[in-house]
Protein backbone atom coordinates (compact mmCIF):
# COMPACT_ATOMS: atom_id res chain seq x y z
CA UNK A 1 0.00 0.00 0.00
CA UNK A 2 2.72 2.08 0.23
CA UNK A 3 3.11 3.40 -3.00
CA UNK A 4 6.13 5.81 -2.48
CA UNK A 5 8.12 3.38 -3.18
CA UNK A 6 5.93 0.21 -4.31
CA UNK A 7 6.29 -2.25 -6.70
CA UNK A 8 3.92 -1.25 -9.00
CA UNK A 9 5.75 2.34 -9.84
CA UNK A 10 9.03 0.43 -10.00
CA UNK A 11 8.06 -1.99 -12.72
CA UNK A 12 6.07 0.63 -14.61
CA UNK A 13 9.53 2.53 -15.01
CA UNK A 14 11.49 -0.13 -16.06
CA UNK A 15 11.57 0.88 -19.61
CA UNK A 16 13.52 3.83 -18.57
CA UNK A 17 15.94 2.40 -16.35
CA UNK A 18 18.49 2.11 -19.36
CA UNK A 19 18.27 5.99 -20.21
CA UNK A 20 18.14 7.64 -16.72
CA UNK A 21 21.31 6.92 -15.81
CA UNK A 22 23.95 8.15 -18.34
CA UNK A 23 26.20 9.69 -16.47
CA UNK A 24 26.98 7.02 -14.19
CA UNK A 25 29.59 5.07 -16.39
CA UNK A 26 31.87 2.76 -14.13
CA UNK A 27 31.39 1.98 -10.35
CA UNK A 28 34.39 1.03 -7.92
CA UNK A 29 38.11 1.31 -8.68
CA UNK A 30 41.01 0.73 -6.05
CA UNK A 31 43.46 3.36 -5.89
CA UNK A 32 46.89 2.55 -6.91
CA UNK A 33 48.11 4.35 -3.45
CA UNK A 34 45.50 2.08 -1.54
CA UNK A 35 43.84 -1.28 -1.29
CA UNK A 36 40.77 0.68 -0.54
CA UNK A 37 37.99 0.76 -3.03
CA UNK A 38 36.08 3.81 -4.21
CA UNK A 39 32.83 3.19 -3.95
CA UNK A 40 29.85 5.10 -5.60
CA UNK A 41 26.96 5.01 -3.39
CA UNK A 42 22.99 5.49 -5.37
CA UNK A 43 19.96 5.76 -3.79
CA UNK A 44 16.01 6.24 -5.14
CA UNK A 45 14.59 9.94 -5.52
CA UNK A 46 12.75 8.52 -1.54
CA UNK A 47 14.09 11.08 0.77
CA UNK A 48 14.88 8.09 3.46
CA UNK A 49 17.26 6.75 1.26
CA UNK A 50 19.07 9.55 0.06
CA UNK A 51 19.66 10.02 4.29
CA UNK A 52 20.83 6.15 4.28
CA UNK A 53 23.11 6.67 1.25
CA UNK A 54 24.81 9.72 3.67
CA UNK A 55 25.07 8.01 6.64
CA UNK A 56 27.08 5.23 5.13
CA UNK A 57 29.48 7.48 2.89
CA UNK A 58 30.25 9.32 5.98
CA UNK A 59 31.56 6.60 8.25
CA UNK A 60 33.07 5.42 4.30
CA UNK A 61 35.23 8.94 4.22
CA UNK A 62 35.73 8.93 7.76
CA UNK A 63 37.54 4.74 7.53
CA UNK A 64 39.72 6.14 4.75
CA UNK A 65 37.26 5.09 1.81
CA UNK A 66 36.93 7.69 -1.51
CA UNK A 67 33.02 7.89 -1.63
CA UNK A 68 30.61 9.32 -3.96
CA UNK A 69 27.41 9.80 -3.55
CA UNK A 70 24.45 10.03 -6.38
CA UNK A 71 21.45 10.49 -4.94
CA UNK A 72 17.88 11.01 -6.55
CA UNK A 73 18.61 8.72 -9.52
CA UNK A 74 15.17 7.60 -9.63
CA UNK A 75 12.47 5.14 -9.02
CA UNK A 76 14.14 1.32 -7.75
CA UNK A 77 13.46 0.38 -11.69
CA UNK A 78 16.62 2.58 -12.39
CA UNK A 79 18.90 2.21 -9.26
CA UNK A 80 18.29 -1.99 -9.14
CA UNK A 81 19.55 -2.14 -12.68
CA UNK A 82 22.52 0.45 -12.05
CA UNK A 83 23.80 -1.49 -9.63
CA UNK A 84 23.41 -4.90 -11.32
CA UNK A 85 25.77 -3.65 -14.18
CA UNK A 86 28.26 -2.09 -12.12
CA UNK A 87 27.29 1.93 -12.68
CA UNK A 88 26.76 2.13 -8.71
CA UNK A 89 28.29 -0.19 -6.46
CA UNK A 90 26.10 0.54 -2.89
CA UNK A 91 22.43 1.31 -2.12
CA UNK A 92 19.99 1.34 0.61
CA UNK A 93 16.79 -0.85 -0.07
CA UNK A 94 13.88 -2.29 1.88
CA UNK A 95 14.37 -6.56 1.90
CA UNK A 96 10.78 -7.36 1.35
CA UNK A 97 10.25 -5.24 -1.09
CA UNK A 98 13.57 -5.38 -3.20
CA UNK A 99 12.72 -9.14 -3.08
CA UNK A 100 9.53 -8.64 -5.05
CA UNK A 101 10.57 -6.31 -7.15
CA UNK A 102 13.41 -8.91 -8.38
CA UNK A 103 10.56 -11.35 -8.76
CA UNK A 104 8.41 -9.30 -11.57
CA UNK A 105 6.53 -6.89 -9.23
CA UNK A 106 5.10 -9.84 -7.54
CA UNK A 107 5.52 -10.28 -3.55
CA UNK A 108 7.20 -13.02 -2.24
CA UNK A 109 6.46 -15.20 1.00
CA UNK A 110 10.24 -15.45 2.10
CA UNK A 111 9.73 -11.75 2.49
CA UNK A 112 7.58 -11.87 5.27
CA UNK A 113 10.33 -12.25 7.89
CA UNK A 114 13.94 -10.62 7.69
CA UNK A 115 15.84 -14.34 8.26
CA UNK A 116 14.17 -15.67 4.81
CA UNK A 117 14.40 -12.37 2.99
CA UNK A 118 17.86 -11.50 3.21
CA UNK A 119 19.05 -14.92 1.77
CA UNK A 120 16.37 -14.58 -0.75
CA UNK A 121 17.62 -11.40 -1.78
CA UNK A 122 21.27 -12.64 -2.24
CA UNK A 123 20.11 -15.47 -4.57
CA UNK A 124 18.37 -13.44 -6.94
CA UNK A 125 20.94 -10.92 -7.32
CA UNK A 126 24.28 -13.32 -7.19
CA UNK A 127 24.03 -13.75 -10.93
CA UNK A 128 25.34 -9.91 -11.18
CA UNK A 129 27.82 -9.94 -8.71
CA UNK A 130 25.80 -8.44 -6.25
CA UNK A 131 24.75 -9.42 -2.45
CA UNK A 132 22.93 -7.94 0.38
CA UNK A 133 24.25 -7.39 4.12
CA UNK A 134 22.72 -7.84 7.31
CA UNK A 135 19.51 -5.64 8.14
CA UNK A 136 19.51 -2.55 9.99
CA UNK A 137 16.97 -1.93 12.79
CA UNK A 138 15.16 0.12 10.56
CA UNK A 139 11.77 -1.03 9.91
CA UNK A 140 10.41 0.97 6.94
CA UNK A 141 6.25 -0.57 6.98
CA UNK A 142 2.93 -0.36 7.41
CA UNK A 143 2.16 0.00 10.73
CA UNK A 144 -1.31 0.15 13.10
CA UNK A 145 -0.88 3.06 15.35
CA UNK A 146 -3.05 3.90 18.52
CA UNK A 147 -2.70 6.21 21.10
CA UNK A 148 -0.48 6.10 24.13
CA UNK A 149 -3.28 6.34 26.31
CA UNK A 150 -5.24 3.56 24.79
CA UNK A 151 -2.19 1.60 24.53
CA UNK A 152 -2.22 2.02 28.41
CA UNK A 153 -5.69 1.88 29.28
CA UNK A 154 -5.78 -1.46 27.18
CA UNK A 155 -2.27 -2.83 27.03
CA UNK A 156 -2.02 -3.05 23.82
CA UNK A 157 1.53 -4.06 22.60
CA UNK A 158 1.02 -5.74 19.57
CA UNK A 159 -1.42 -6.54 17.01
CA UNK A 160 -3.15 -9.82 18.41
CA UNK A 161 -3.53 -7.54 21.66
CA UNK A 162 -6.52 -5.62 19.97
CA UNK A 163 -8.37 -9.11 19.36
CA UNK A 164 -10.62 -8.20 22.93
CA UNK A 165 -11.22 -4.85 21.84
CA UNK A 166 -11.36 -4.83 18.00
CA UNK A 167 -15.35 -5.12 18.26
CA UNK A 168 -15.62 -1.51 19.85
CA UNK A 169 -12.74 0.16 17.92
CA UNK A 170 -13.06 1.70 14.51
CA UNK A 171 -10.49 1.52 12.09
CA UNK A 172 -9.20 4.62 10.35
CA UNK A 173 -7.16 4.58 7.16
CA UNK A 174 -6.80 4.81 2.84
CA UNK A 175 -9.69 4.25 1.10
CA UNK A 176 -8.33 1.10 -0.29
CA UNK A 177 -7.72 -0.30 3.18
CA UNK A 178 -10.96 -2.62 2.91
CA UNK A 179 -9.98 -4.17 -0.03
CA UNK A 180 -5.87 -4.56 0.47
CA UNK A 181 -4.68 -7.50 1.64
CA UNK A 182 -2.55 -5.93 3.86
CA UNK A 183 -4.95 -3.37 5.42
CA UNK A 184 -8.66 -4.91 6.75
CA UNK A 185 -8.76 -8.26 4.95
CA UNK A 186 -5.35 -8.93 6.18
CA UNK A 187 -6.21 -7.99 9.81
CA UNK A 188 -9.10 -10.06 9.69
CA UNK A 189 -7.64 -12.93 7.97
CA UNK A 190 -4.50 -13.44 10.21
CA UNK A 191 -5.48 -11.75 13.44
CA UNK A 192 -9.01 -12.55 13.25
CA UNK A 193 -10.17 -8.56 14.20
CA UNK A 194 -13.33 -7.29 13.43
CA UNK A 195 -13.66 -4.02 13.78
CA UNK A 196 -17.14 -1.97 15.07
CA UNK A 197 -16.40 0.32 11.88
CA UNK A 198 -14.35 1.91 9.17
CA UNK A 199 -13.45 5.54 8.40
CA UNK A 200 -12.14 6.33 5.02
CA UNK A 201 -8.85 8.72 5.21
CA UNK A 202 -6.06 9.47 3.70
CA UNK A 203 -2.39 7.46 3.15
CA UNK A 204 -0.93 8.17 6.74
CA UNK A 205 -1.07 11.90 5.95
CA UNK A 206 -2.80 14.77 8.74
CA UNK A 207 -6.22 13.34 8.47
CA UNK A 208 -4.73 9.80 9.65
CA UNK A 209 -3.28 11.53 12.79
CA UNK A 210 -5.75 13.55 13.08
CA UNK A 211 -8.77 11.11 13.34
CA UNK A 212 -6.61 9.40 15.50
CA UNK A 213 -5.57 12.30 18.35
CA UNK A 214 -9.20 13.37 18.31
CA UNK A 215 -10.50 10.16 18.85
CA UNK A 216 -12.84 9.28 15.43
CA UNK A 217 -10.46 6.07 14.81
CA UNK A 218 -9.19 4.52 18.00
CA UNK A 219 -6.65 2.49 15.47
CA UNK A 220 -5.51 3.85 12.37
CA UNK A 221 -2.79 2.85 9.61
CA UNK A 222 0.60 4.71 9.29
CA UNK A 223 4.14 4.17 8.09
CA UNK A 224 6.93 3.23 10.40
CA UNK A 225 9.34 5.22 9.90
CA UNK A 226 7.52 8.81 8.77
CA UNK A 227 7.87 10.41 11.52
CA UNK A 228 4.14 10.76 13.10
CA UNK A 229 4.63 7.80 14.99
CA UNK A 230 7.23 9.26 16.59
CA UNK A 231 6.42 13.24 16.52
CA UNK A 232 2.53 12.21 18.19
CA UNK A 233 3.61 9.91 20.73
CA UNK A 234 1.66 6.96 19.15
CA UNK A 235 2.05 3.37 19.75
CA UNK A 236 2.67 1.45 16.76
CA UNK A 237 1.58 -1.85 17.62
CA UNK A 238 4.04 -4.73 16.39
CA UNK A 239 2.97 -6.98 13.80
CA UNK A 240 3.86 -10.26 15.94
CA UNK A 241 2.11 -12.17 12.69
CA UNK A 242 4.00 -10.68 10.08
CA UNK A 243 1.08 -9.26 7.66
CA UNK A 244 3.39 -6.88 6.36
CA UNK A 245 6.58 -7.77 4.79
CA UNK A 246 10.28 -7.47 6.38
CA UNK A 247 10.77 -3.84 4.78
CA UNK A 248 14.15 -3.66 6.81
CA UNK A 249 16.58 -1.22 5.40
CA UNK A 250 19.35 -3.30 3.63
CA UNK A 251 22.74 -2.30 2.21
CA UNK A 252 22.87 -3.56 -1.63
CA UNK A 253 26.41 -4.00 -2.48
CA UNK A 254 29.02 -5.25 -5.31
CA UNK A 255 31.12 -8.28 -4.03
CA UNK A 256 33.63 -6.55 -5.63
CA UNK A 257 33.63 -3.47 -2.64
CA UNK A 258 32.20 -5.98 -0.11
CA UNK A 259 35.66 -6.84 1.40
CA UNK A 260 35.47 -7.35 5.44
CA UNK A 261 36.85 -3.75 6.05
CA UNK A 262 33.51 -2.39 3.97
CA UNK A 263 31.21 -4.50 5.87
CA UNK A 264 32.61 -3.78 8.86
CA UNK A 265 31.99 -0.17 8.87
CA UNK A 266 28.35 -0.93 7.31
CA UNK A 267 27.29 -3.38 9.68
CA UNK A 268 28.59 -1.64 12.49
CA UNK A 269 26.39 1.94 12.09
CA UNK A 270 23.43 -0.04 10.69
CA UNK A 271 23.50 -1.72 14.45
CA UNK A 272 22.28 1.99 15.68
CA UNK A 273 19.95 3.03 13.05
CA UNK A 274 16.75 1.46 14.36
CA UNK A 275 12.85 3.20 13.14
CA UNK A 276 12.83 5.74 15.75
CA UNK A 277 16.48 7.17 14.39
CA UNK A 278 15.22 7.22 10.81
CA UNK A 279 11.63 8.36 11.35
CA UNK A 280 13.58 11.83 13.50
CA UNK A 281 16.25 11.99 10.60
CA UNK A 282 12.94 11.98 8.21
CA UNK A 283 10.98 14.51 10.29
CA UNK A 284 14.26 17.18 10.11
CA UNK A 285 14.21 16.24 5.90
CA UNK A 286 10.91 16.49 5.41
CA UNK A 287 9.43 18.94 7.96
CA UNK A 288 12.57 21.24 8.74
CA UNK A 289 13.56 21.23 5.20
CA UNK A 290 17.10 20.04 5.44
CA UNK A 291 19.35 18.63 3.14
CA UNK A 292 19.88 14.74 3.74
CA UNK A 293 23.68 15.33 3.90
CA UNK A 294 23.99 17.35 6.74
CA UNK A 295 21.12 15.69 8.56
CA UNK A 296 23.18 12.28 7.95
CA UNK A 297 26.43 13.71 8.88
CA UNK A 298 24.75 15.49 12.16
CA UNK A 299 23.40 11.97 13.53
CA UNK A 300 26.79 10.55 12.38
CA UNK A 301 28.68 12.33 15.03
CA UNK A 302 25.83 12.07 17.53
CA UNK A 303 26.34 8.14 17.52
CA UNK A 304 29.95 7.62 16.48
CA UNK A 305 31.63 10.65 17.62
Amino acid sequence: MRFRRSLISGVLALAAATVAVPALTAGASVSSSSSKPSIVIGSTNFEEQAIVSNIWADVLKKAGYNVTVEPSLGTRAIVVPAIEKGQIDLEPDYAASLLGFLHGGNPQPAGDIITTAIPADQKALASYGVTVLPASKALDTNVFAVTKATASKDHLTTISSLKPYASKLTLGGPPECPTFAGCEPGLKKVYGLTFAGFKSLDEAGPLSVAALKNGEVQVVELFSSDGNVVSNNFVALTDNKHLEGADYIVPVIRKSVDTSGVASVLTGIDAKLTTTAISKLNLDVTSQQEQPAPVAQAWVKSVDG
